[in-house]
């Protein structure tokens, strides 16, 4: 990639950077020995930021406790620190067929594998273990880098990789090019909020995908709108109403959970919540026993919200 071709926005209003330096304590004088910015800063930051938590989640299976609180404490160290966060995409992949396709959005190093197999070997006694390695993973991420590390570091799994800046063009990356149906499209808050354009982007990958999952994802009770992120990126909050529209009048099933949900973190009249969508009913309940039992069972040793699966057209602006 070009230098420039980073995750920011089309109208760039800030840059990222990453320096490396040191600051002598005697003298209190700073010294940057190495500077980034745009593709090289996203791509040096990240793969280090992501092969650390891979390699942490690789030892964890290596030493002597395994059980919820040594995992929990793992996560608590992590880049993304809530066990919720953890179980709900362990849910969604451990609730597919064997030998399908499936798919996250900002997929970084792929360490969503190496985090299954930690979560099974404390849930279910690793005895998905089989069922993680059947499965065929696409990669979507807008770092070649980060693409071509996670097929490295996982030299036994069948890894695609996609660098389709928004989920529009993922979509068609997936059917045209690729011509692939998924069984999981898995999207966390932030990567959707940089990678969707309009609201209907959501019912394109559900047109490739037997179930969409997203876990906090960002929805405006009123039109989509836009504003820049802290990193210099564009994000969309889109439309709920115009996504219940879409979601009934092509006869999809869509539920919410009422846990970790967060009002207005994206500005007035929004709300951060996580989602199933599927056309097919079977596939979310299956999707919500998984994570339900998940939760439950973690309840009993570290705090979480277990929460209520909801319908999505019952979701209300919190006034």
């Amino acid at each position: 990639m070009e230098k420039k071709d980073y995750y920011g926005s089309e109208e760039q209003t800030s840059l990222s950077y990453l320096e490396f330096g040191s600051i002598d304590l005697n003298e209190r004088t700073k010294k940057i020995w190495a500077y980034w910015q745009d593709q090289e800063a996203y791509d040096l930051y990240m793969f280090s930021r992501y092969s650390r938590d891979l390699i942490s989640f690789r030892d964890f299976l290596e030493q002597d406790t395994i059980s919820i609180e040594a995992l929990n404490d793992r996560i608590n160290k992590s880049a993304h620190d809530k066990i919720l966060d953890y179980l709900f995409k362990y849910a969604g992949m451990i609730s597919v067929e064997d030998n399908t396709i499936i798919c996250e959005s900002g997929s970084s190093l792929y360490g969503w594998i190496d985090e299954a197999y930690s979560i099974d070997a404390v849930f279910h006694n690793g005895s998905n273990t089989k069922k993680i390695n059947s499965l065929s993973y696409l990669a979507s991420d807008i770092s070649e880098i980060m693409n071509k590390g996670a097929q490295l570091f996982h030299p036994g799994v069948n890894i695609m990789v996609s660098t389709a800046p928004t989920i529009s063009d993922l979509a068609r990356d997936i059917s045209e090019r690729l011509c692939l149906h998924l069984s999981l499209f898995y999207g966390l808050s932030v990567s959707l909020r940089y990678a969707l354009r309009k609201t209907e982007d959501i019912l394109k990958i559900c047109n490739v995908s037997d179930l969409f999952l997203s876990n906090r994802l960002s929805l405006s009770f009123a039109d989509t709108f836009t504003q820049i992120y802290g990193t210099g990126k564009m994000e969309y909050i889109v439309s709920l109403p115009e996504l219940i529209s879409l979601l009934k009048r092509y006869n999809y099933k869509a539920k919410y959970c009422t846990a970790g949900m967060q009002y207005e973190k994206d500005g007035k009249g929004s709300v951060r919540v996580s989602v199933a969508i599927s056309k097919d009913e079977e596939i979310i309940d299956k999707f919500i026993k998984e994570y339900n039992y998940c939760v439950e069972l973690a309840s009993k040793t570290v705090p979480v919200e277990q929460g209520e699966w909801l319908d999505l057209w019952d979701l209300k602006e919190d006034l």
